[in-house]
């Protein structure tokens, strides 16, 4: 009976490690089917129909796995928090996979635990140390060996796309940051709920403004089927996964998988959209997956980031 009790409670445990690698797995395949799609439309458009879709599906989850018992005081900065991470945050992304690899790209946007923690450390909310410190060098490092043989060149165009990505970084950061507080008090699927919520309204808004005269983008019926995929898997799925995991262990459990994310962009950027392997990519890959490790193993306090 004990044995039992032993596998069952083990089994429980390893679930939200399981969902919290099946998201950032999703995700890192979600870059690379992003990269695909763009090159048919622009980065505001791929990005609006992206977290309409998520949102859509995303919101008829939250009262079946959470209250929605949010003050009324918080729902502006909440809302104004998802403007930032699920509004611009996709748009920089959208618009740099038009000029950068999704390989490329996920190694400096799997930089953002070390650009909450610098950003922590300048707002005063997050401890420092060697280790951490330390941490935050070889993710910079490992993401400037990464896209420095192409994005240091500023005859080429890649580099508008890593200065998009750099940008979507700090967003990220800023997020991880400036959430905490709601997400410590409030479910986290709530949170993400009310700021995918906000993000897509801002993007539609925003497409309308911009982009309605052109109307929907002219793809292939491969392109709508990754639009989909994006939406629901990349943005409603995996934010499910990682939110249900945030509620389910530590967020320090939940981080630490994060390198999975640029992996599987480069392996899946690779055989799909033969995008070029190189030494200086691995091994920027290698120098922000141990930068990762340093700056969120053993810290329980890390911030709630999807």
């Amino acid at each position: 009976m004990r044995a039992i009790q032993q596998r069952q409670q083990t089994s429980v445990t390893l679930l939200p490690v399981l969902a919290s690698a099946l998201a950032s797995i999703i995700t890192g395949t979600a870059l690379v089917a992003t990269r695909f799609v763009v090159s048919g439309s622009d980065g505001l458009t791929i990005a609006t129909l992206r977290y309409v879709v998520a949102a859509s599906c995303l919101l008829p989850l939250v009262p079946i796995f959470a209250r929605m018992n949010v003050a009324r005081r918080d729902l502006l900065p909440i809302a104004a928090l998802g403007l930032l991470y699920f509004g611009f945050f996709p748009w920089c992304i959208s618009a740099a996979m038009k000029f950068t690899t999704a390989s490329g790209g996920a190694i400096v946007l799997a930089c953002t635990p070390a650009a909450t923690l610098l950003l922590g450390k300048l707002t005063g909310s997050e401890d420092w140390s060697f280790r951490k410190g330390f941490g935050v060098i070889c993710a910079i490092v490992g993401a400037a060996v990464a896209i420095g043989h192409i994005g240091f060149d500023f005859a080429a165009t890649a580099w508008r796309g890593d200065l998009a990505m750099i940008m979507a970084t700090l967003l990220g950061a800023i997020y991880a940051i400036f959430s905490k507080p709601y997400l410590k008090k409030y479910s986290p699927l709530v949170v993400t709920a009310i700021a995918m919520a906000s993000g897509a309204l801002g993007l539609l808004v925003s497409w309308a403004a911009i982009d309605l005269s052109q109307g929907l983008p002219n793809l292939h019926s491969a392109g709508w089927l990754m639009i989909l995929y994006i939406g629901i898997a990349g943005g409603a799925l995996s934010f499910f996964l990682y939110a249900w995991s945030l509620g389910q262990t530590a967020p320090t459990t939940t981080m630490i998988l994060l390198p999975l994310n640029p992996i599987t962009a480069v392996i899946a950027g690779a055989l799909f959209l033969q995008e070029p392997l190189s030494v200086a990519l691995f091994l920027g890959l290698i120098l922000v997956v141990i930068g990762i490790f340093l700056v969120v193993a053993g810290n329980g306090k890390q911030p709630r980031l999807p």
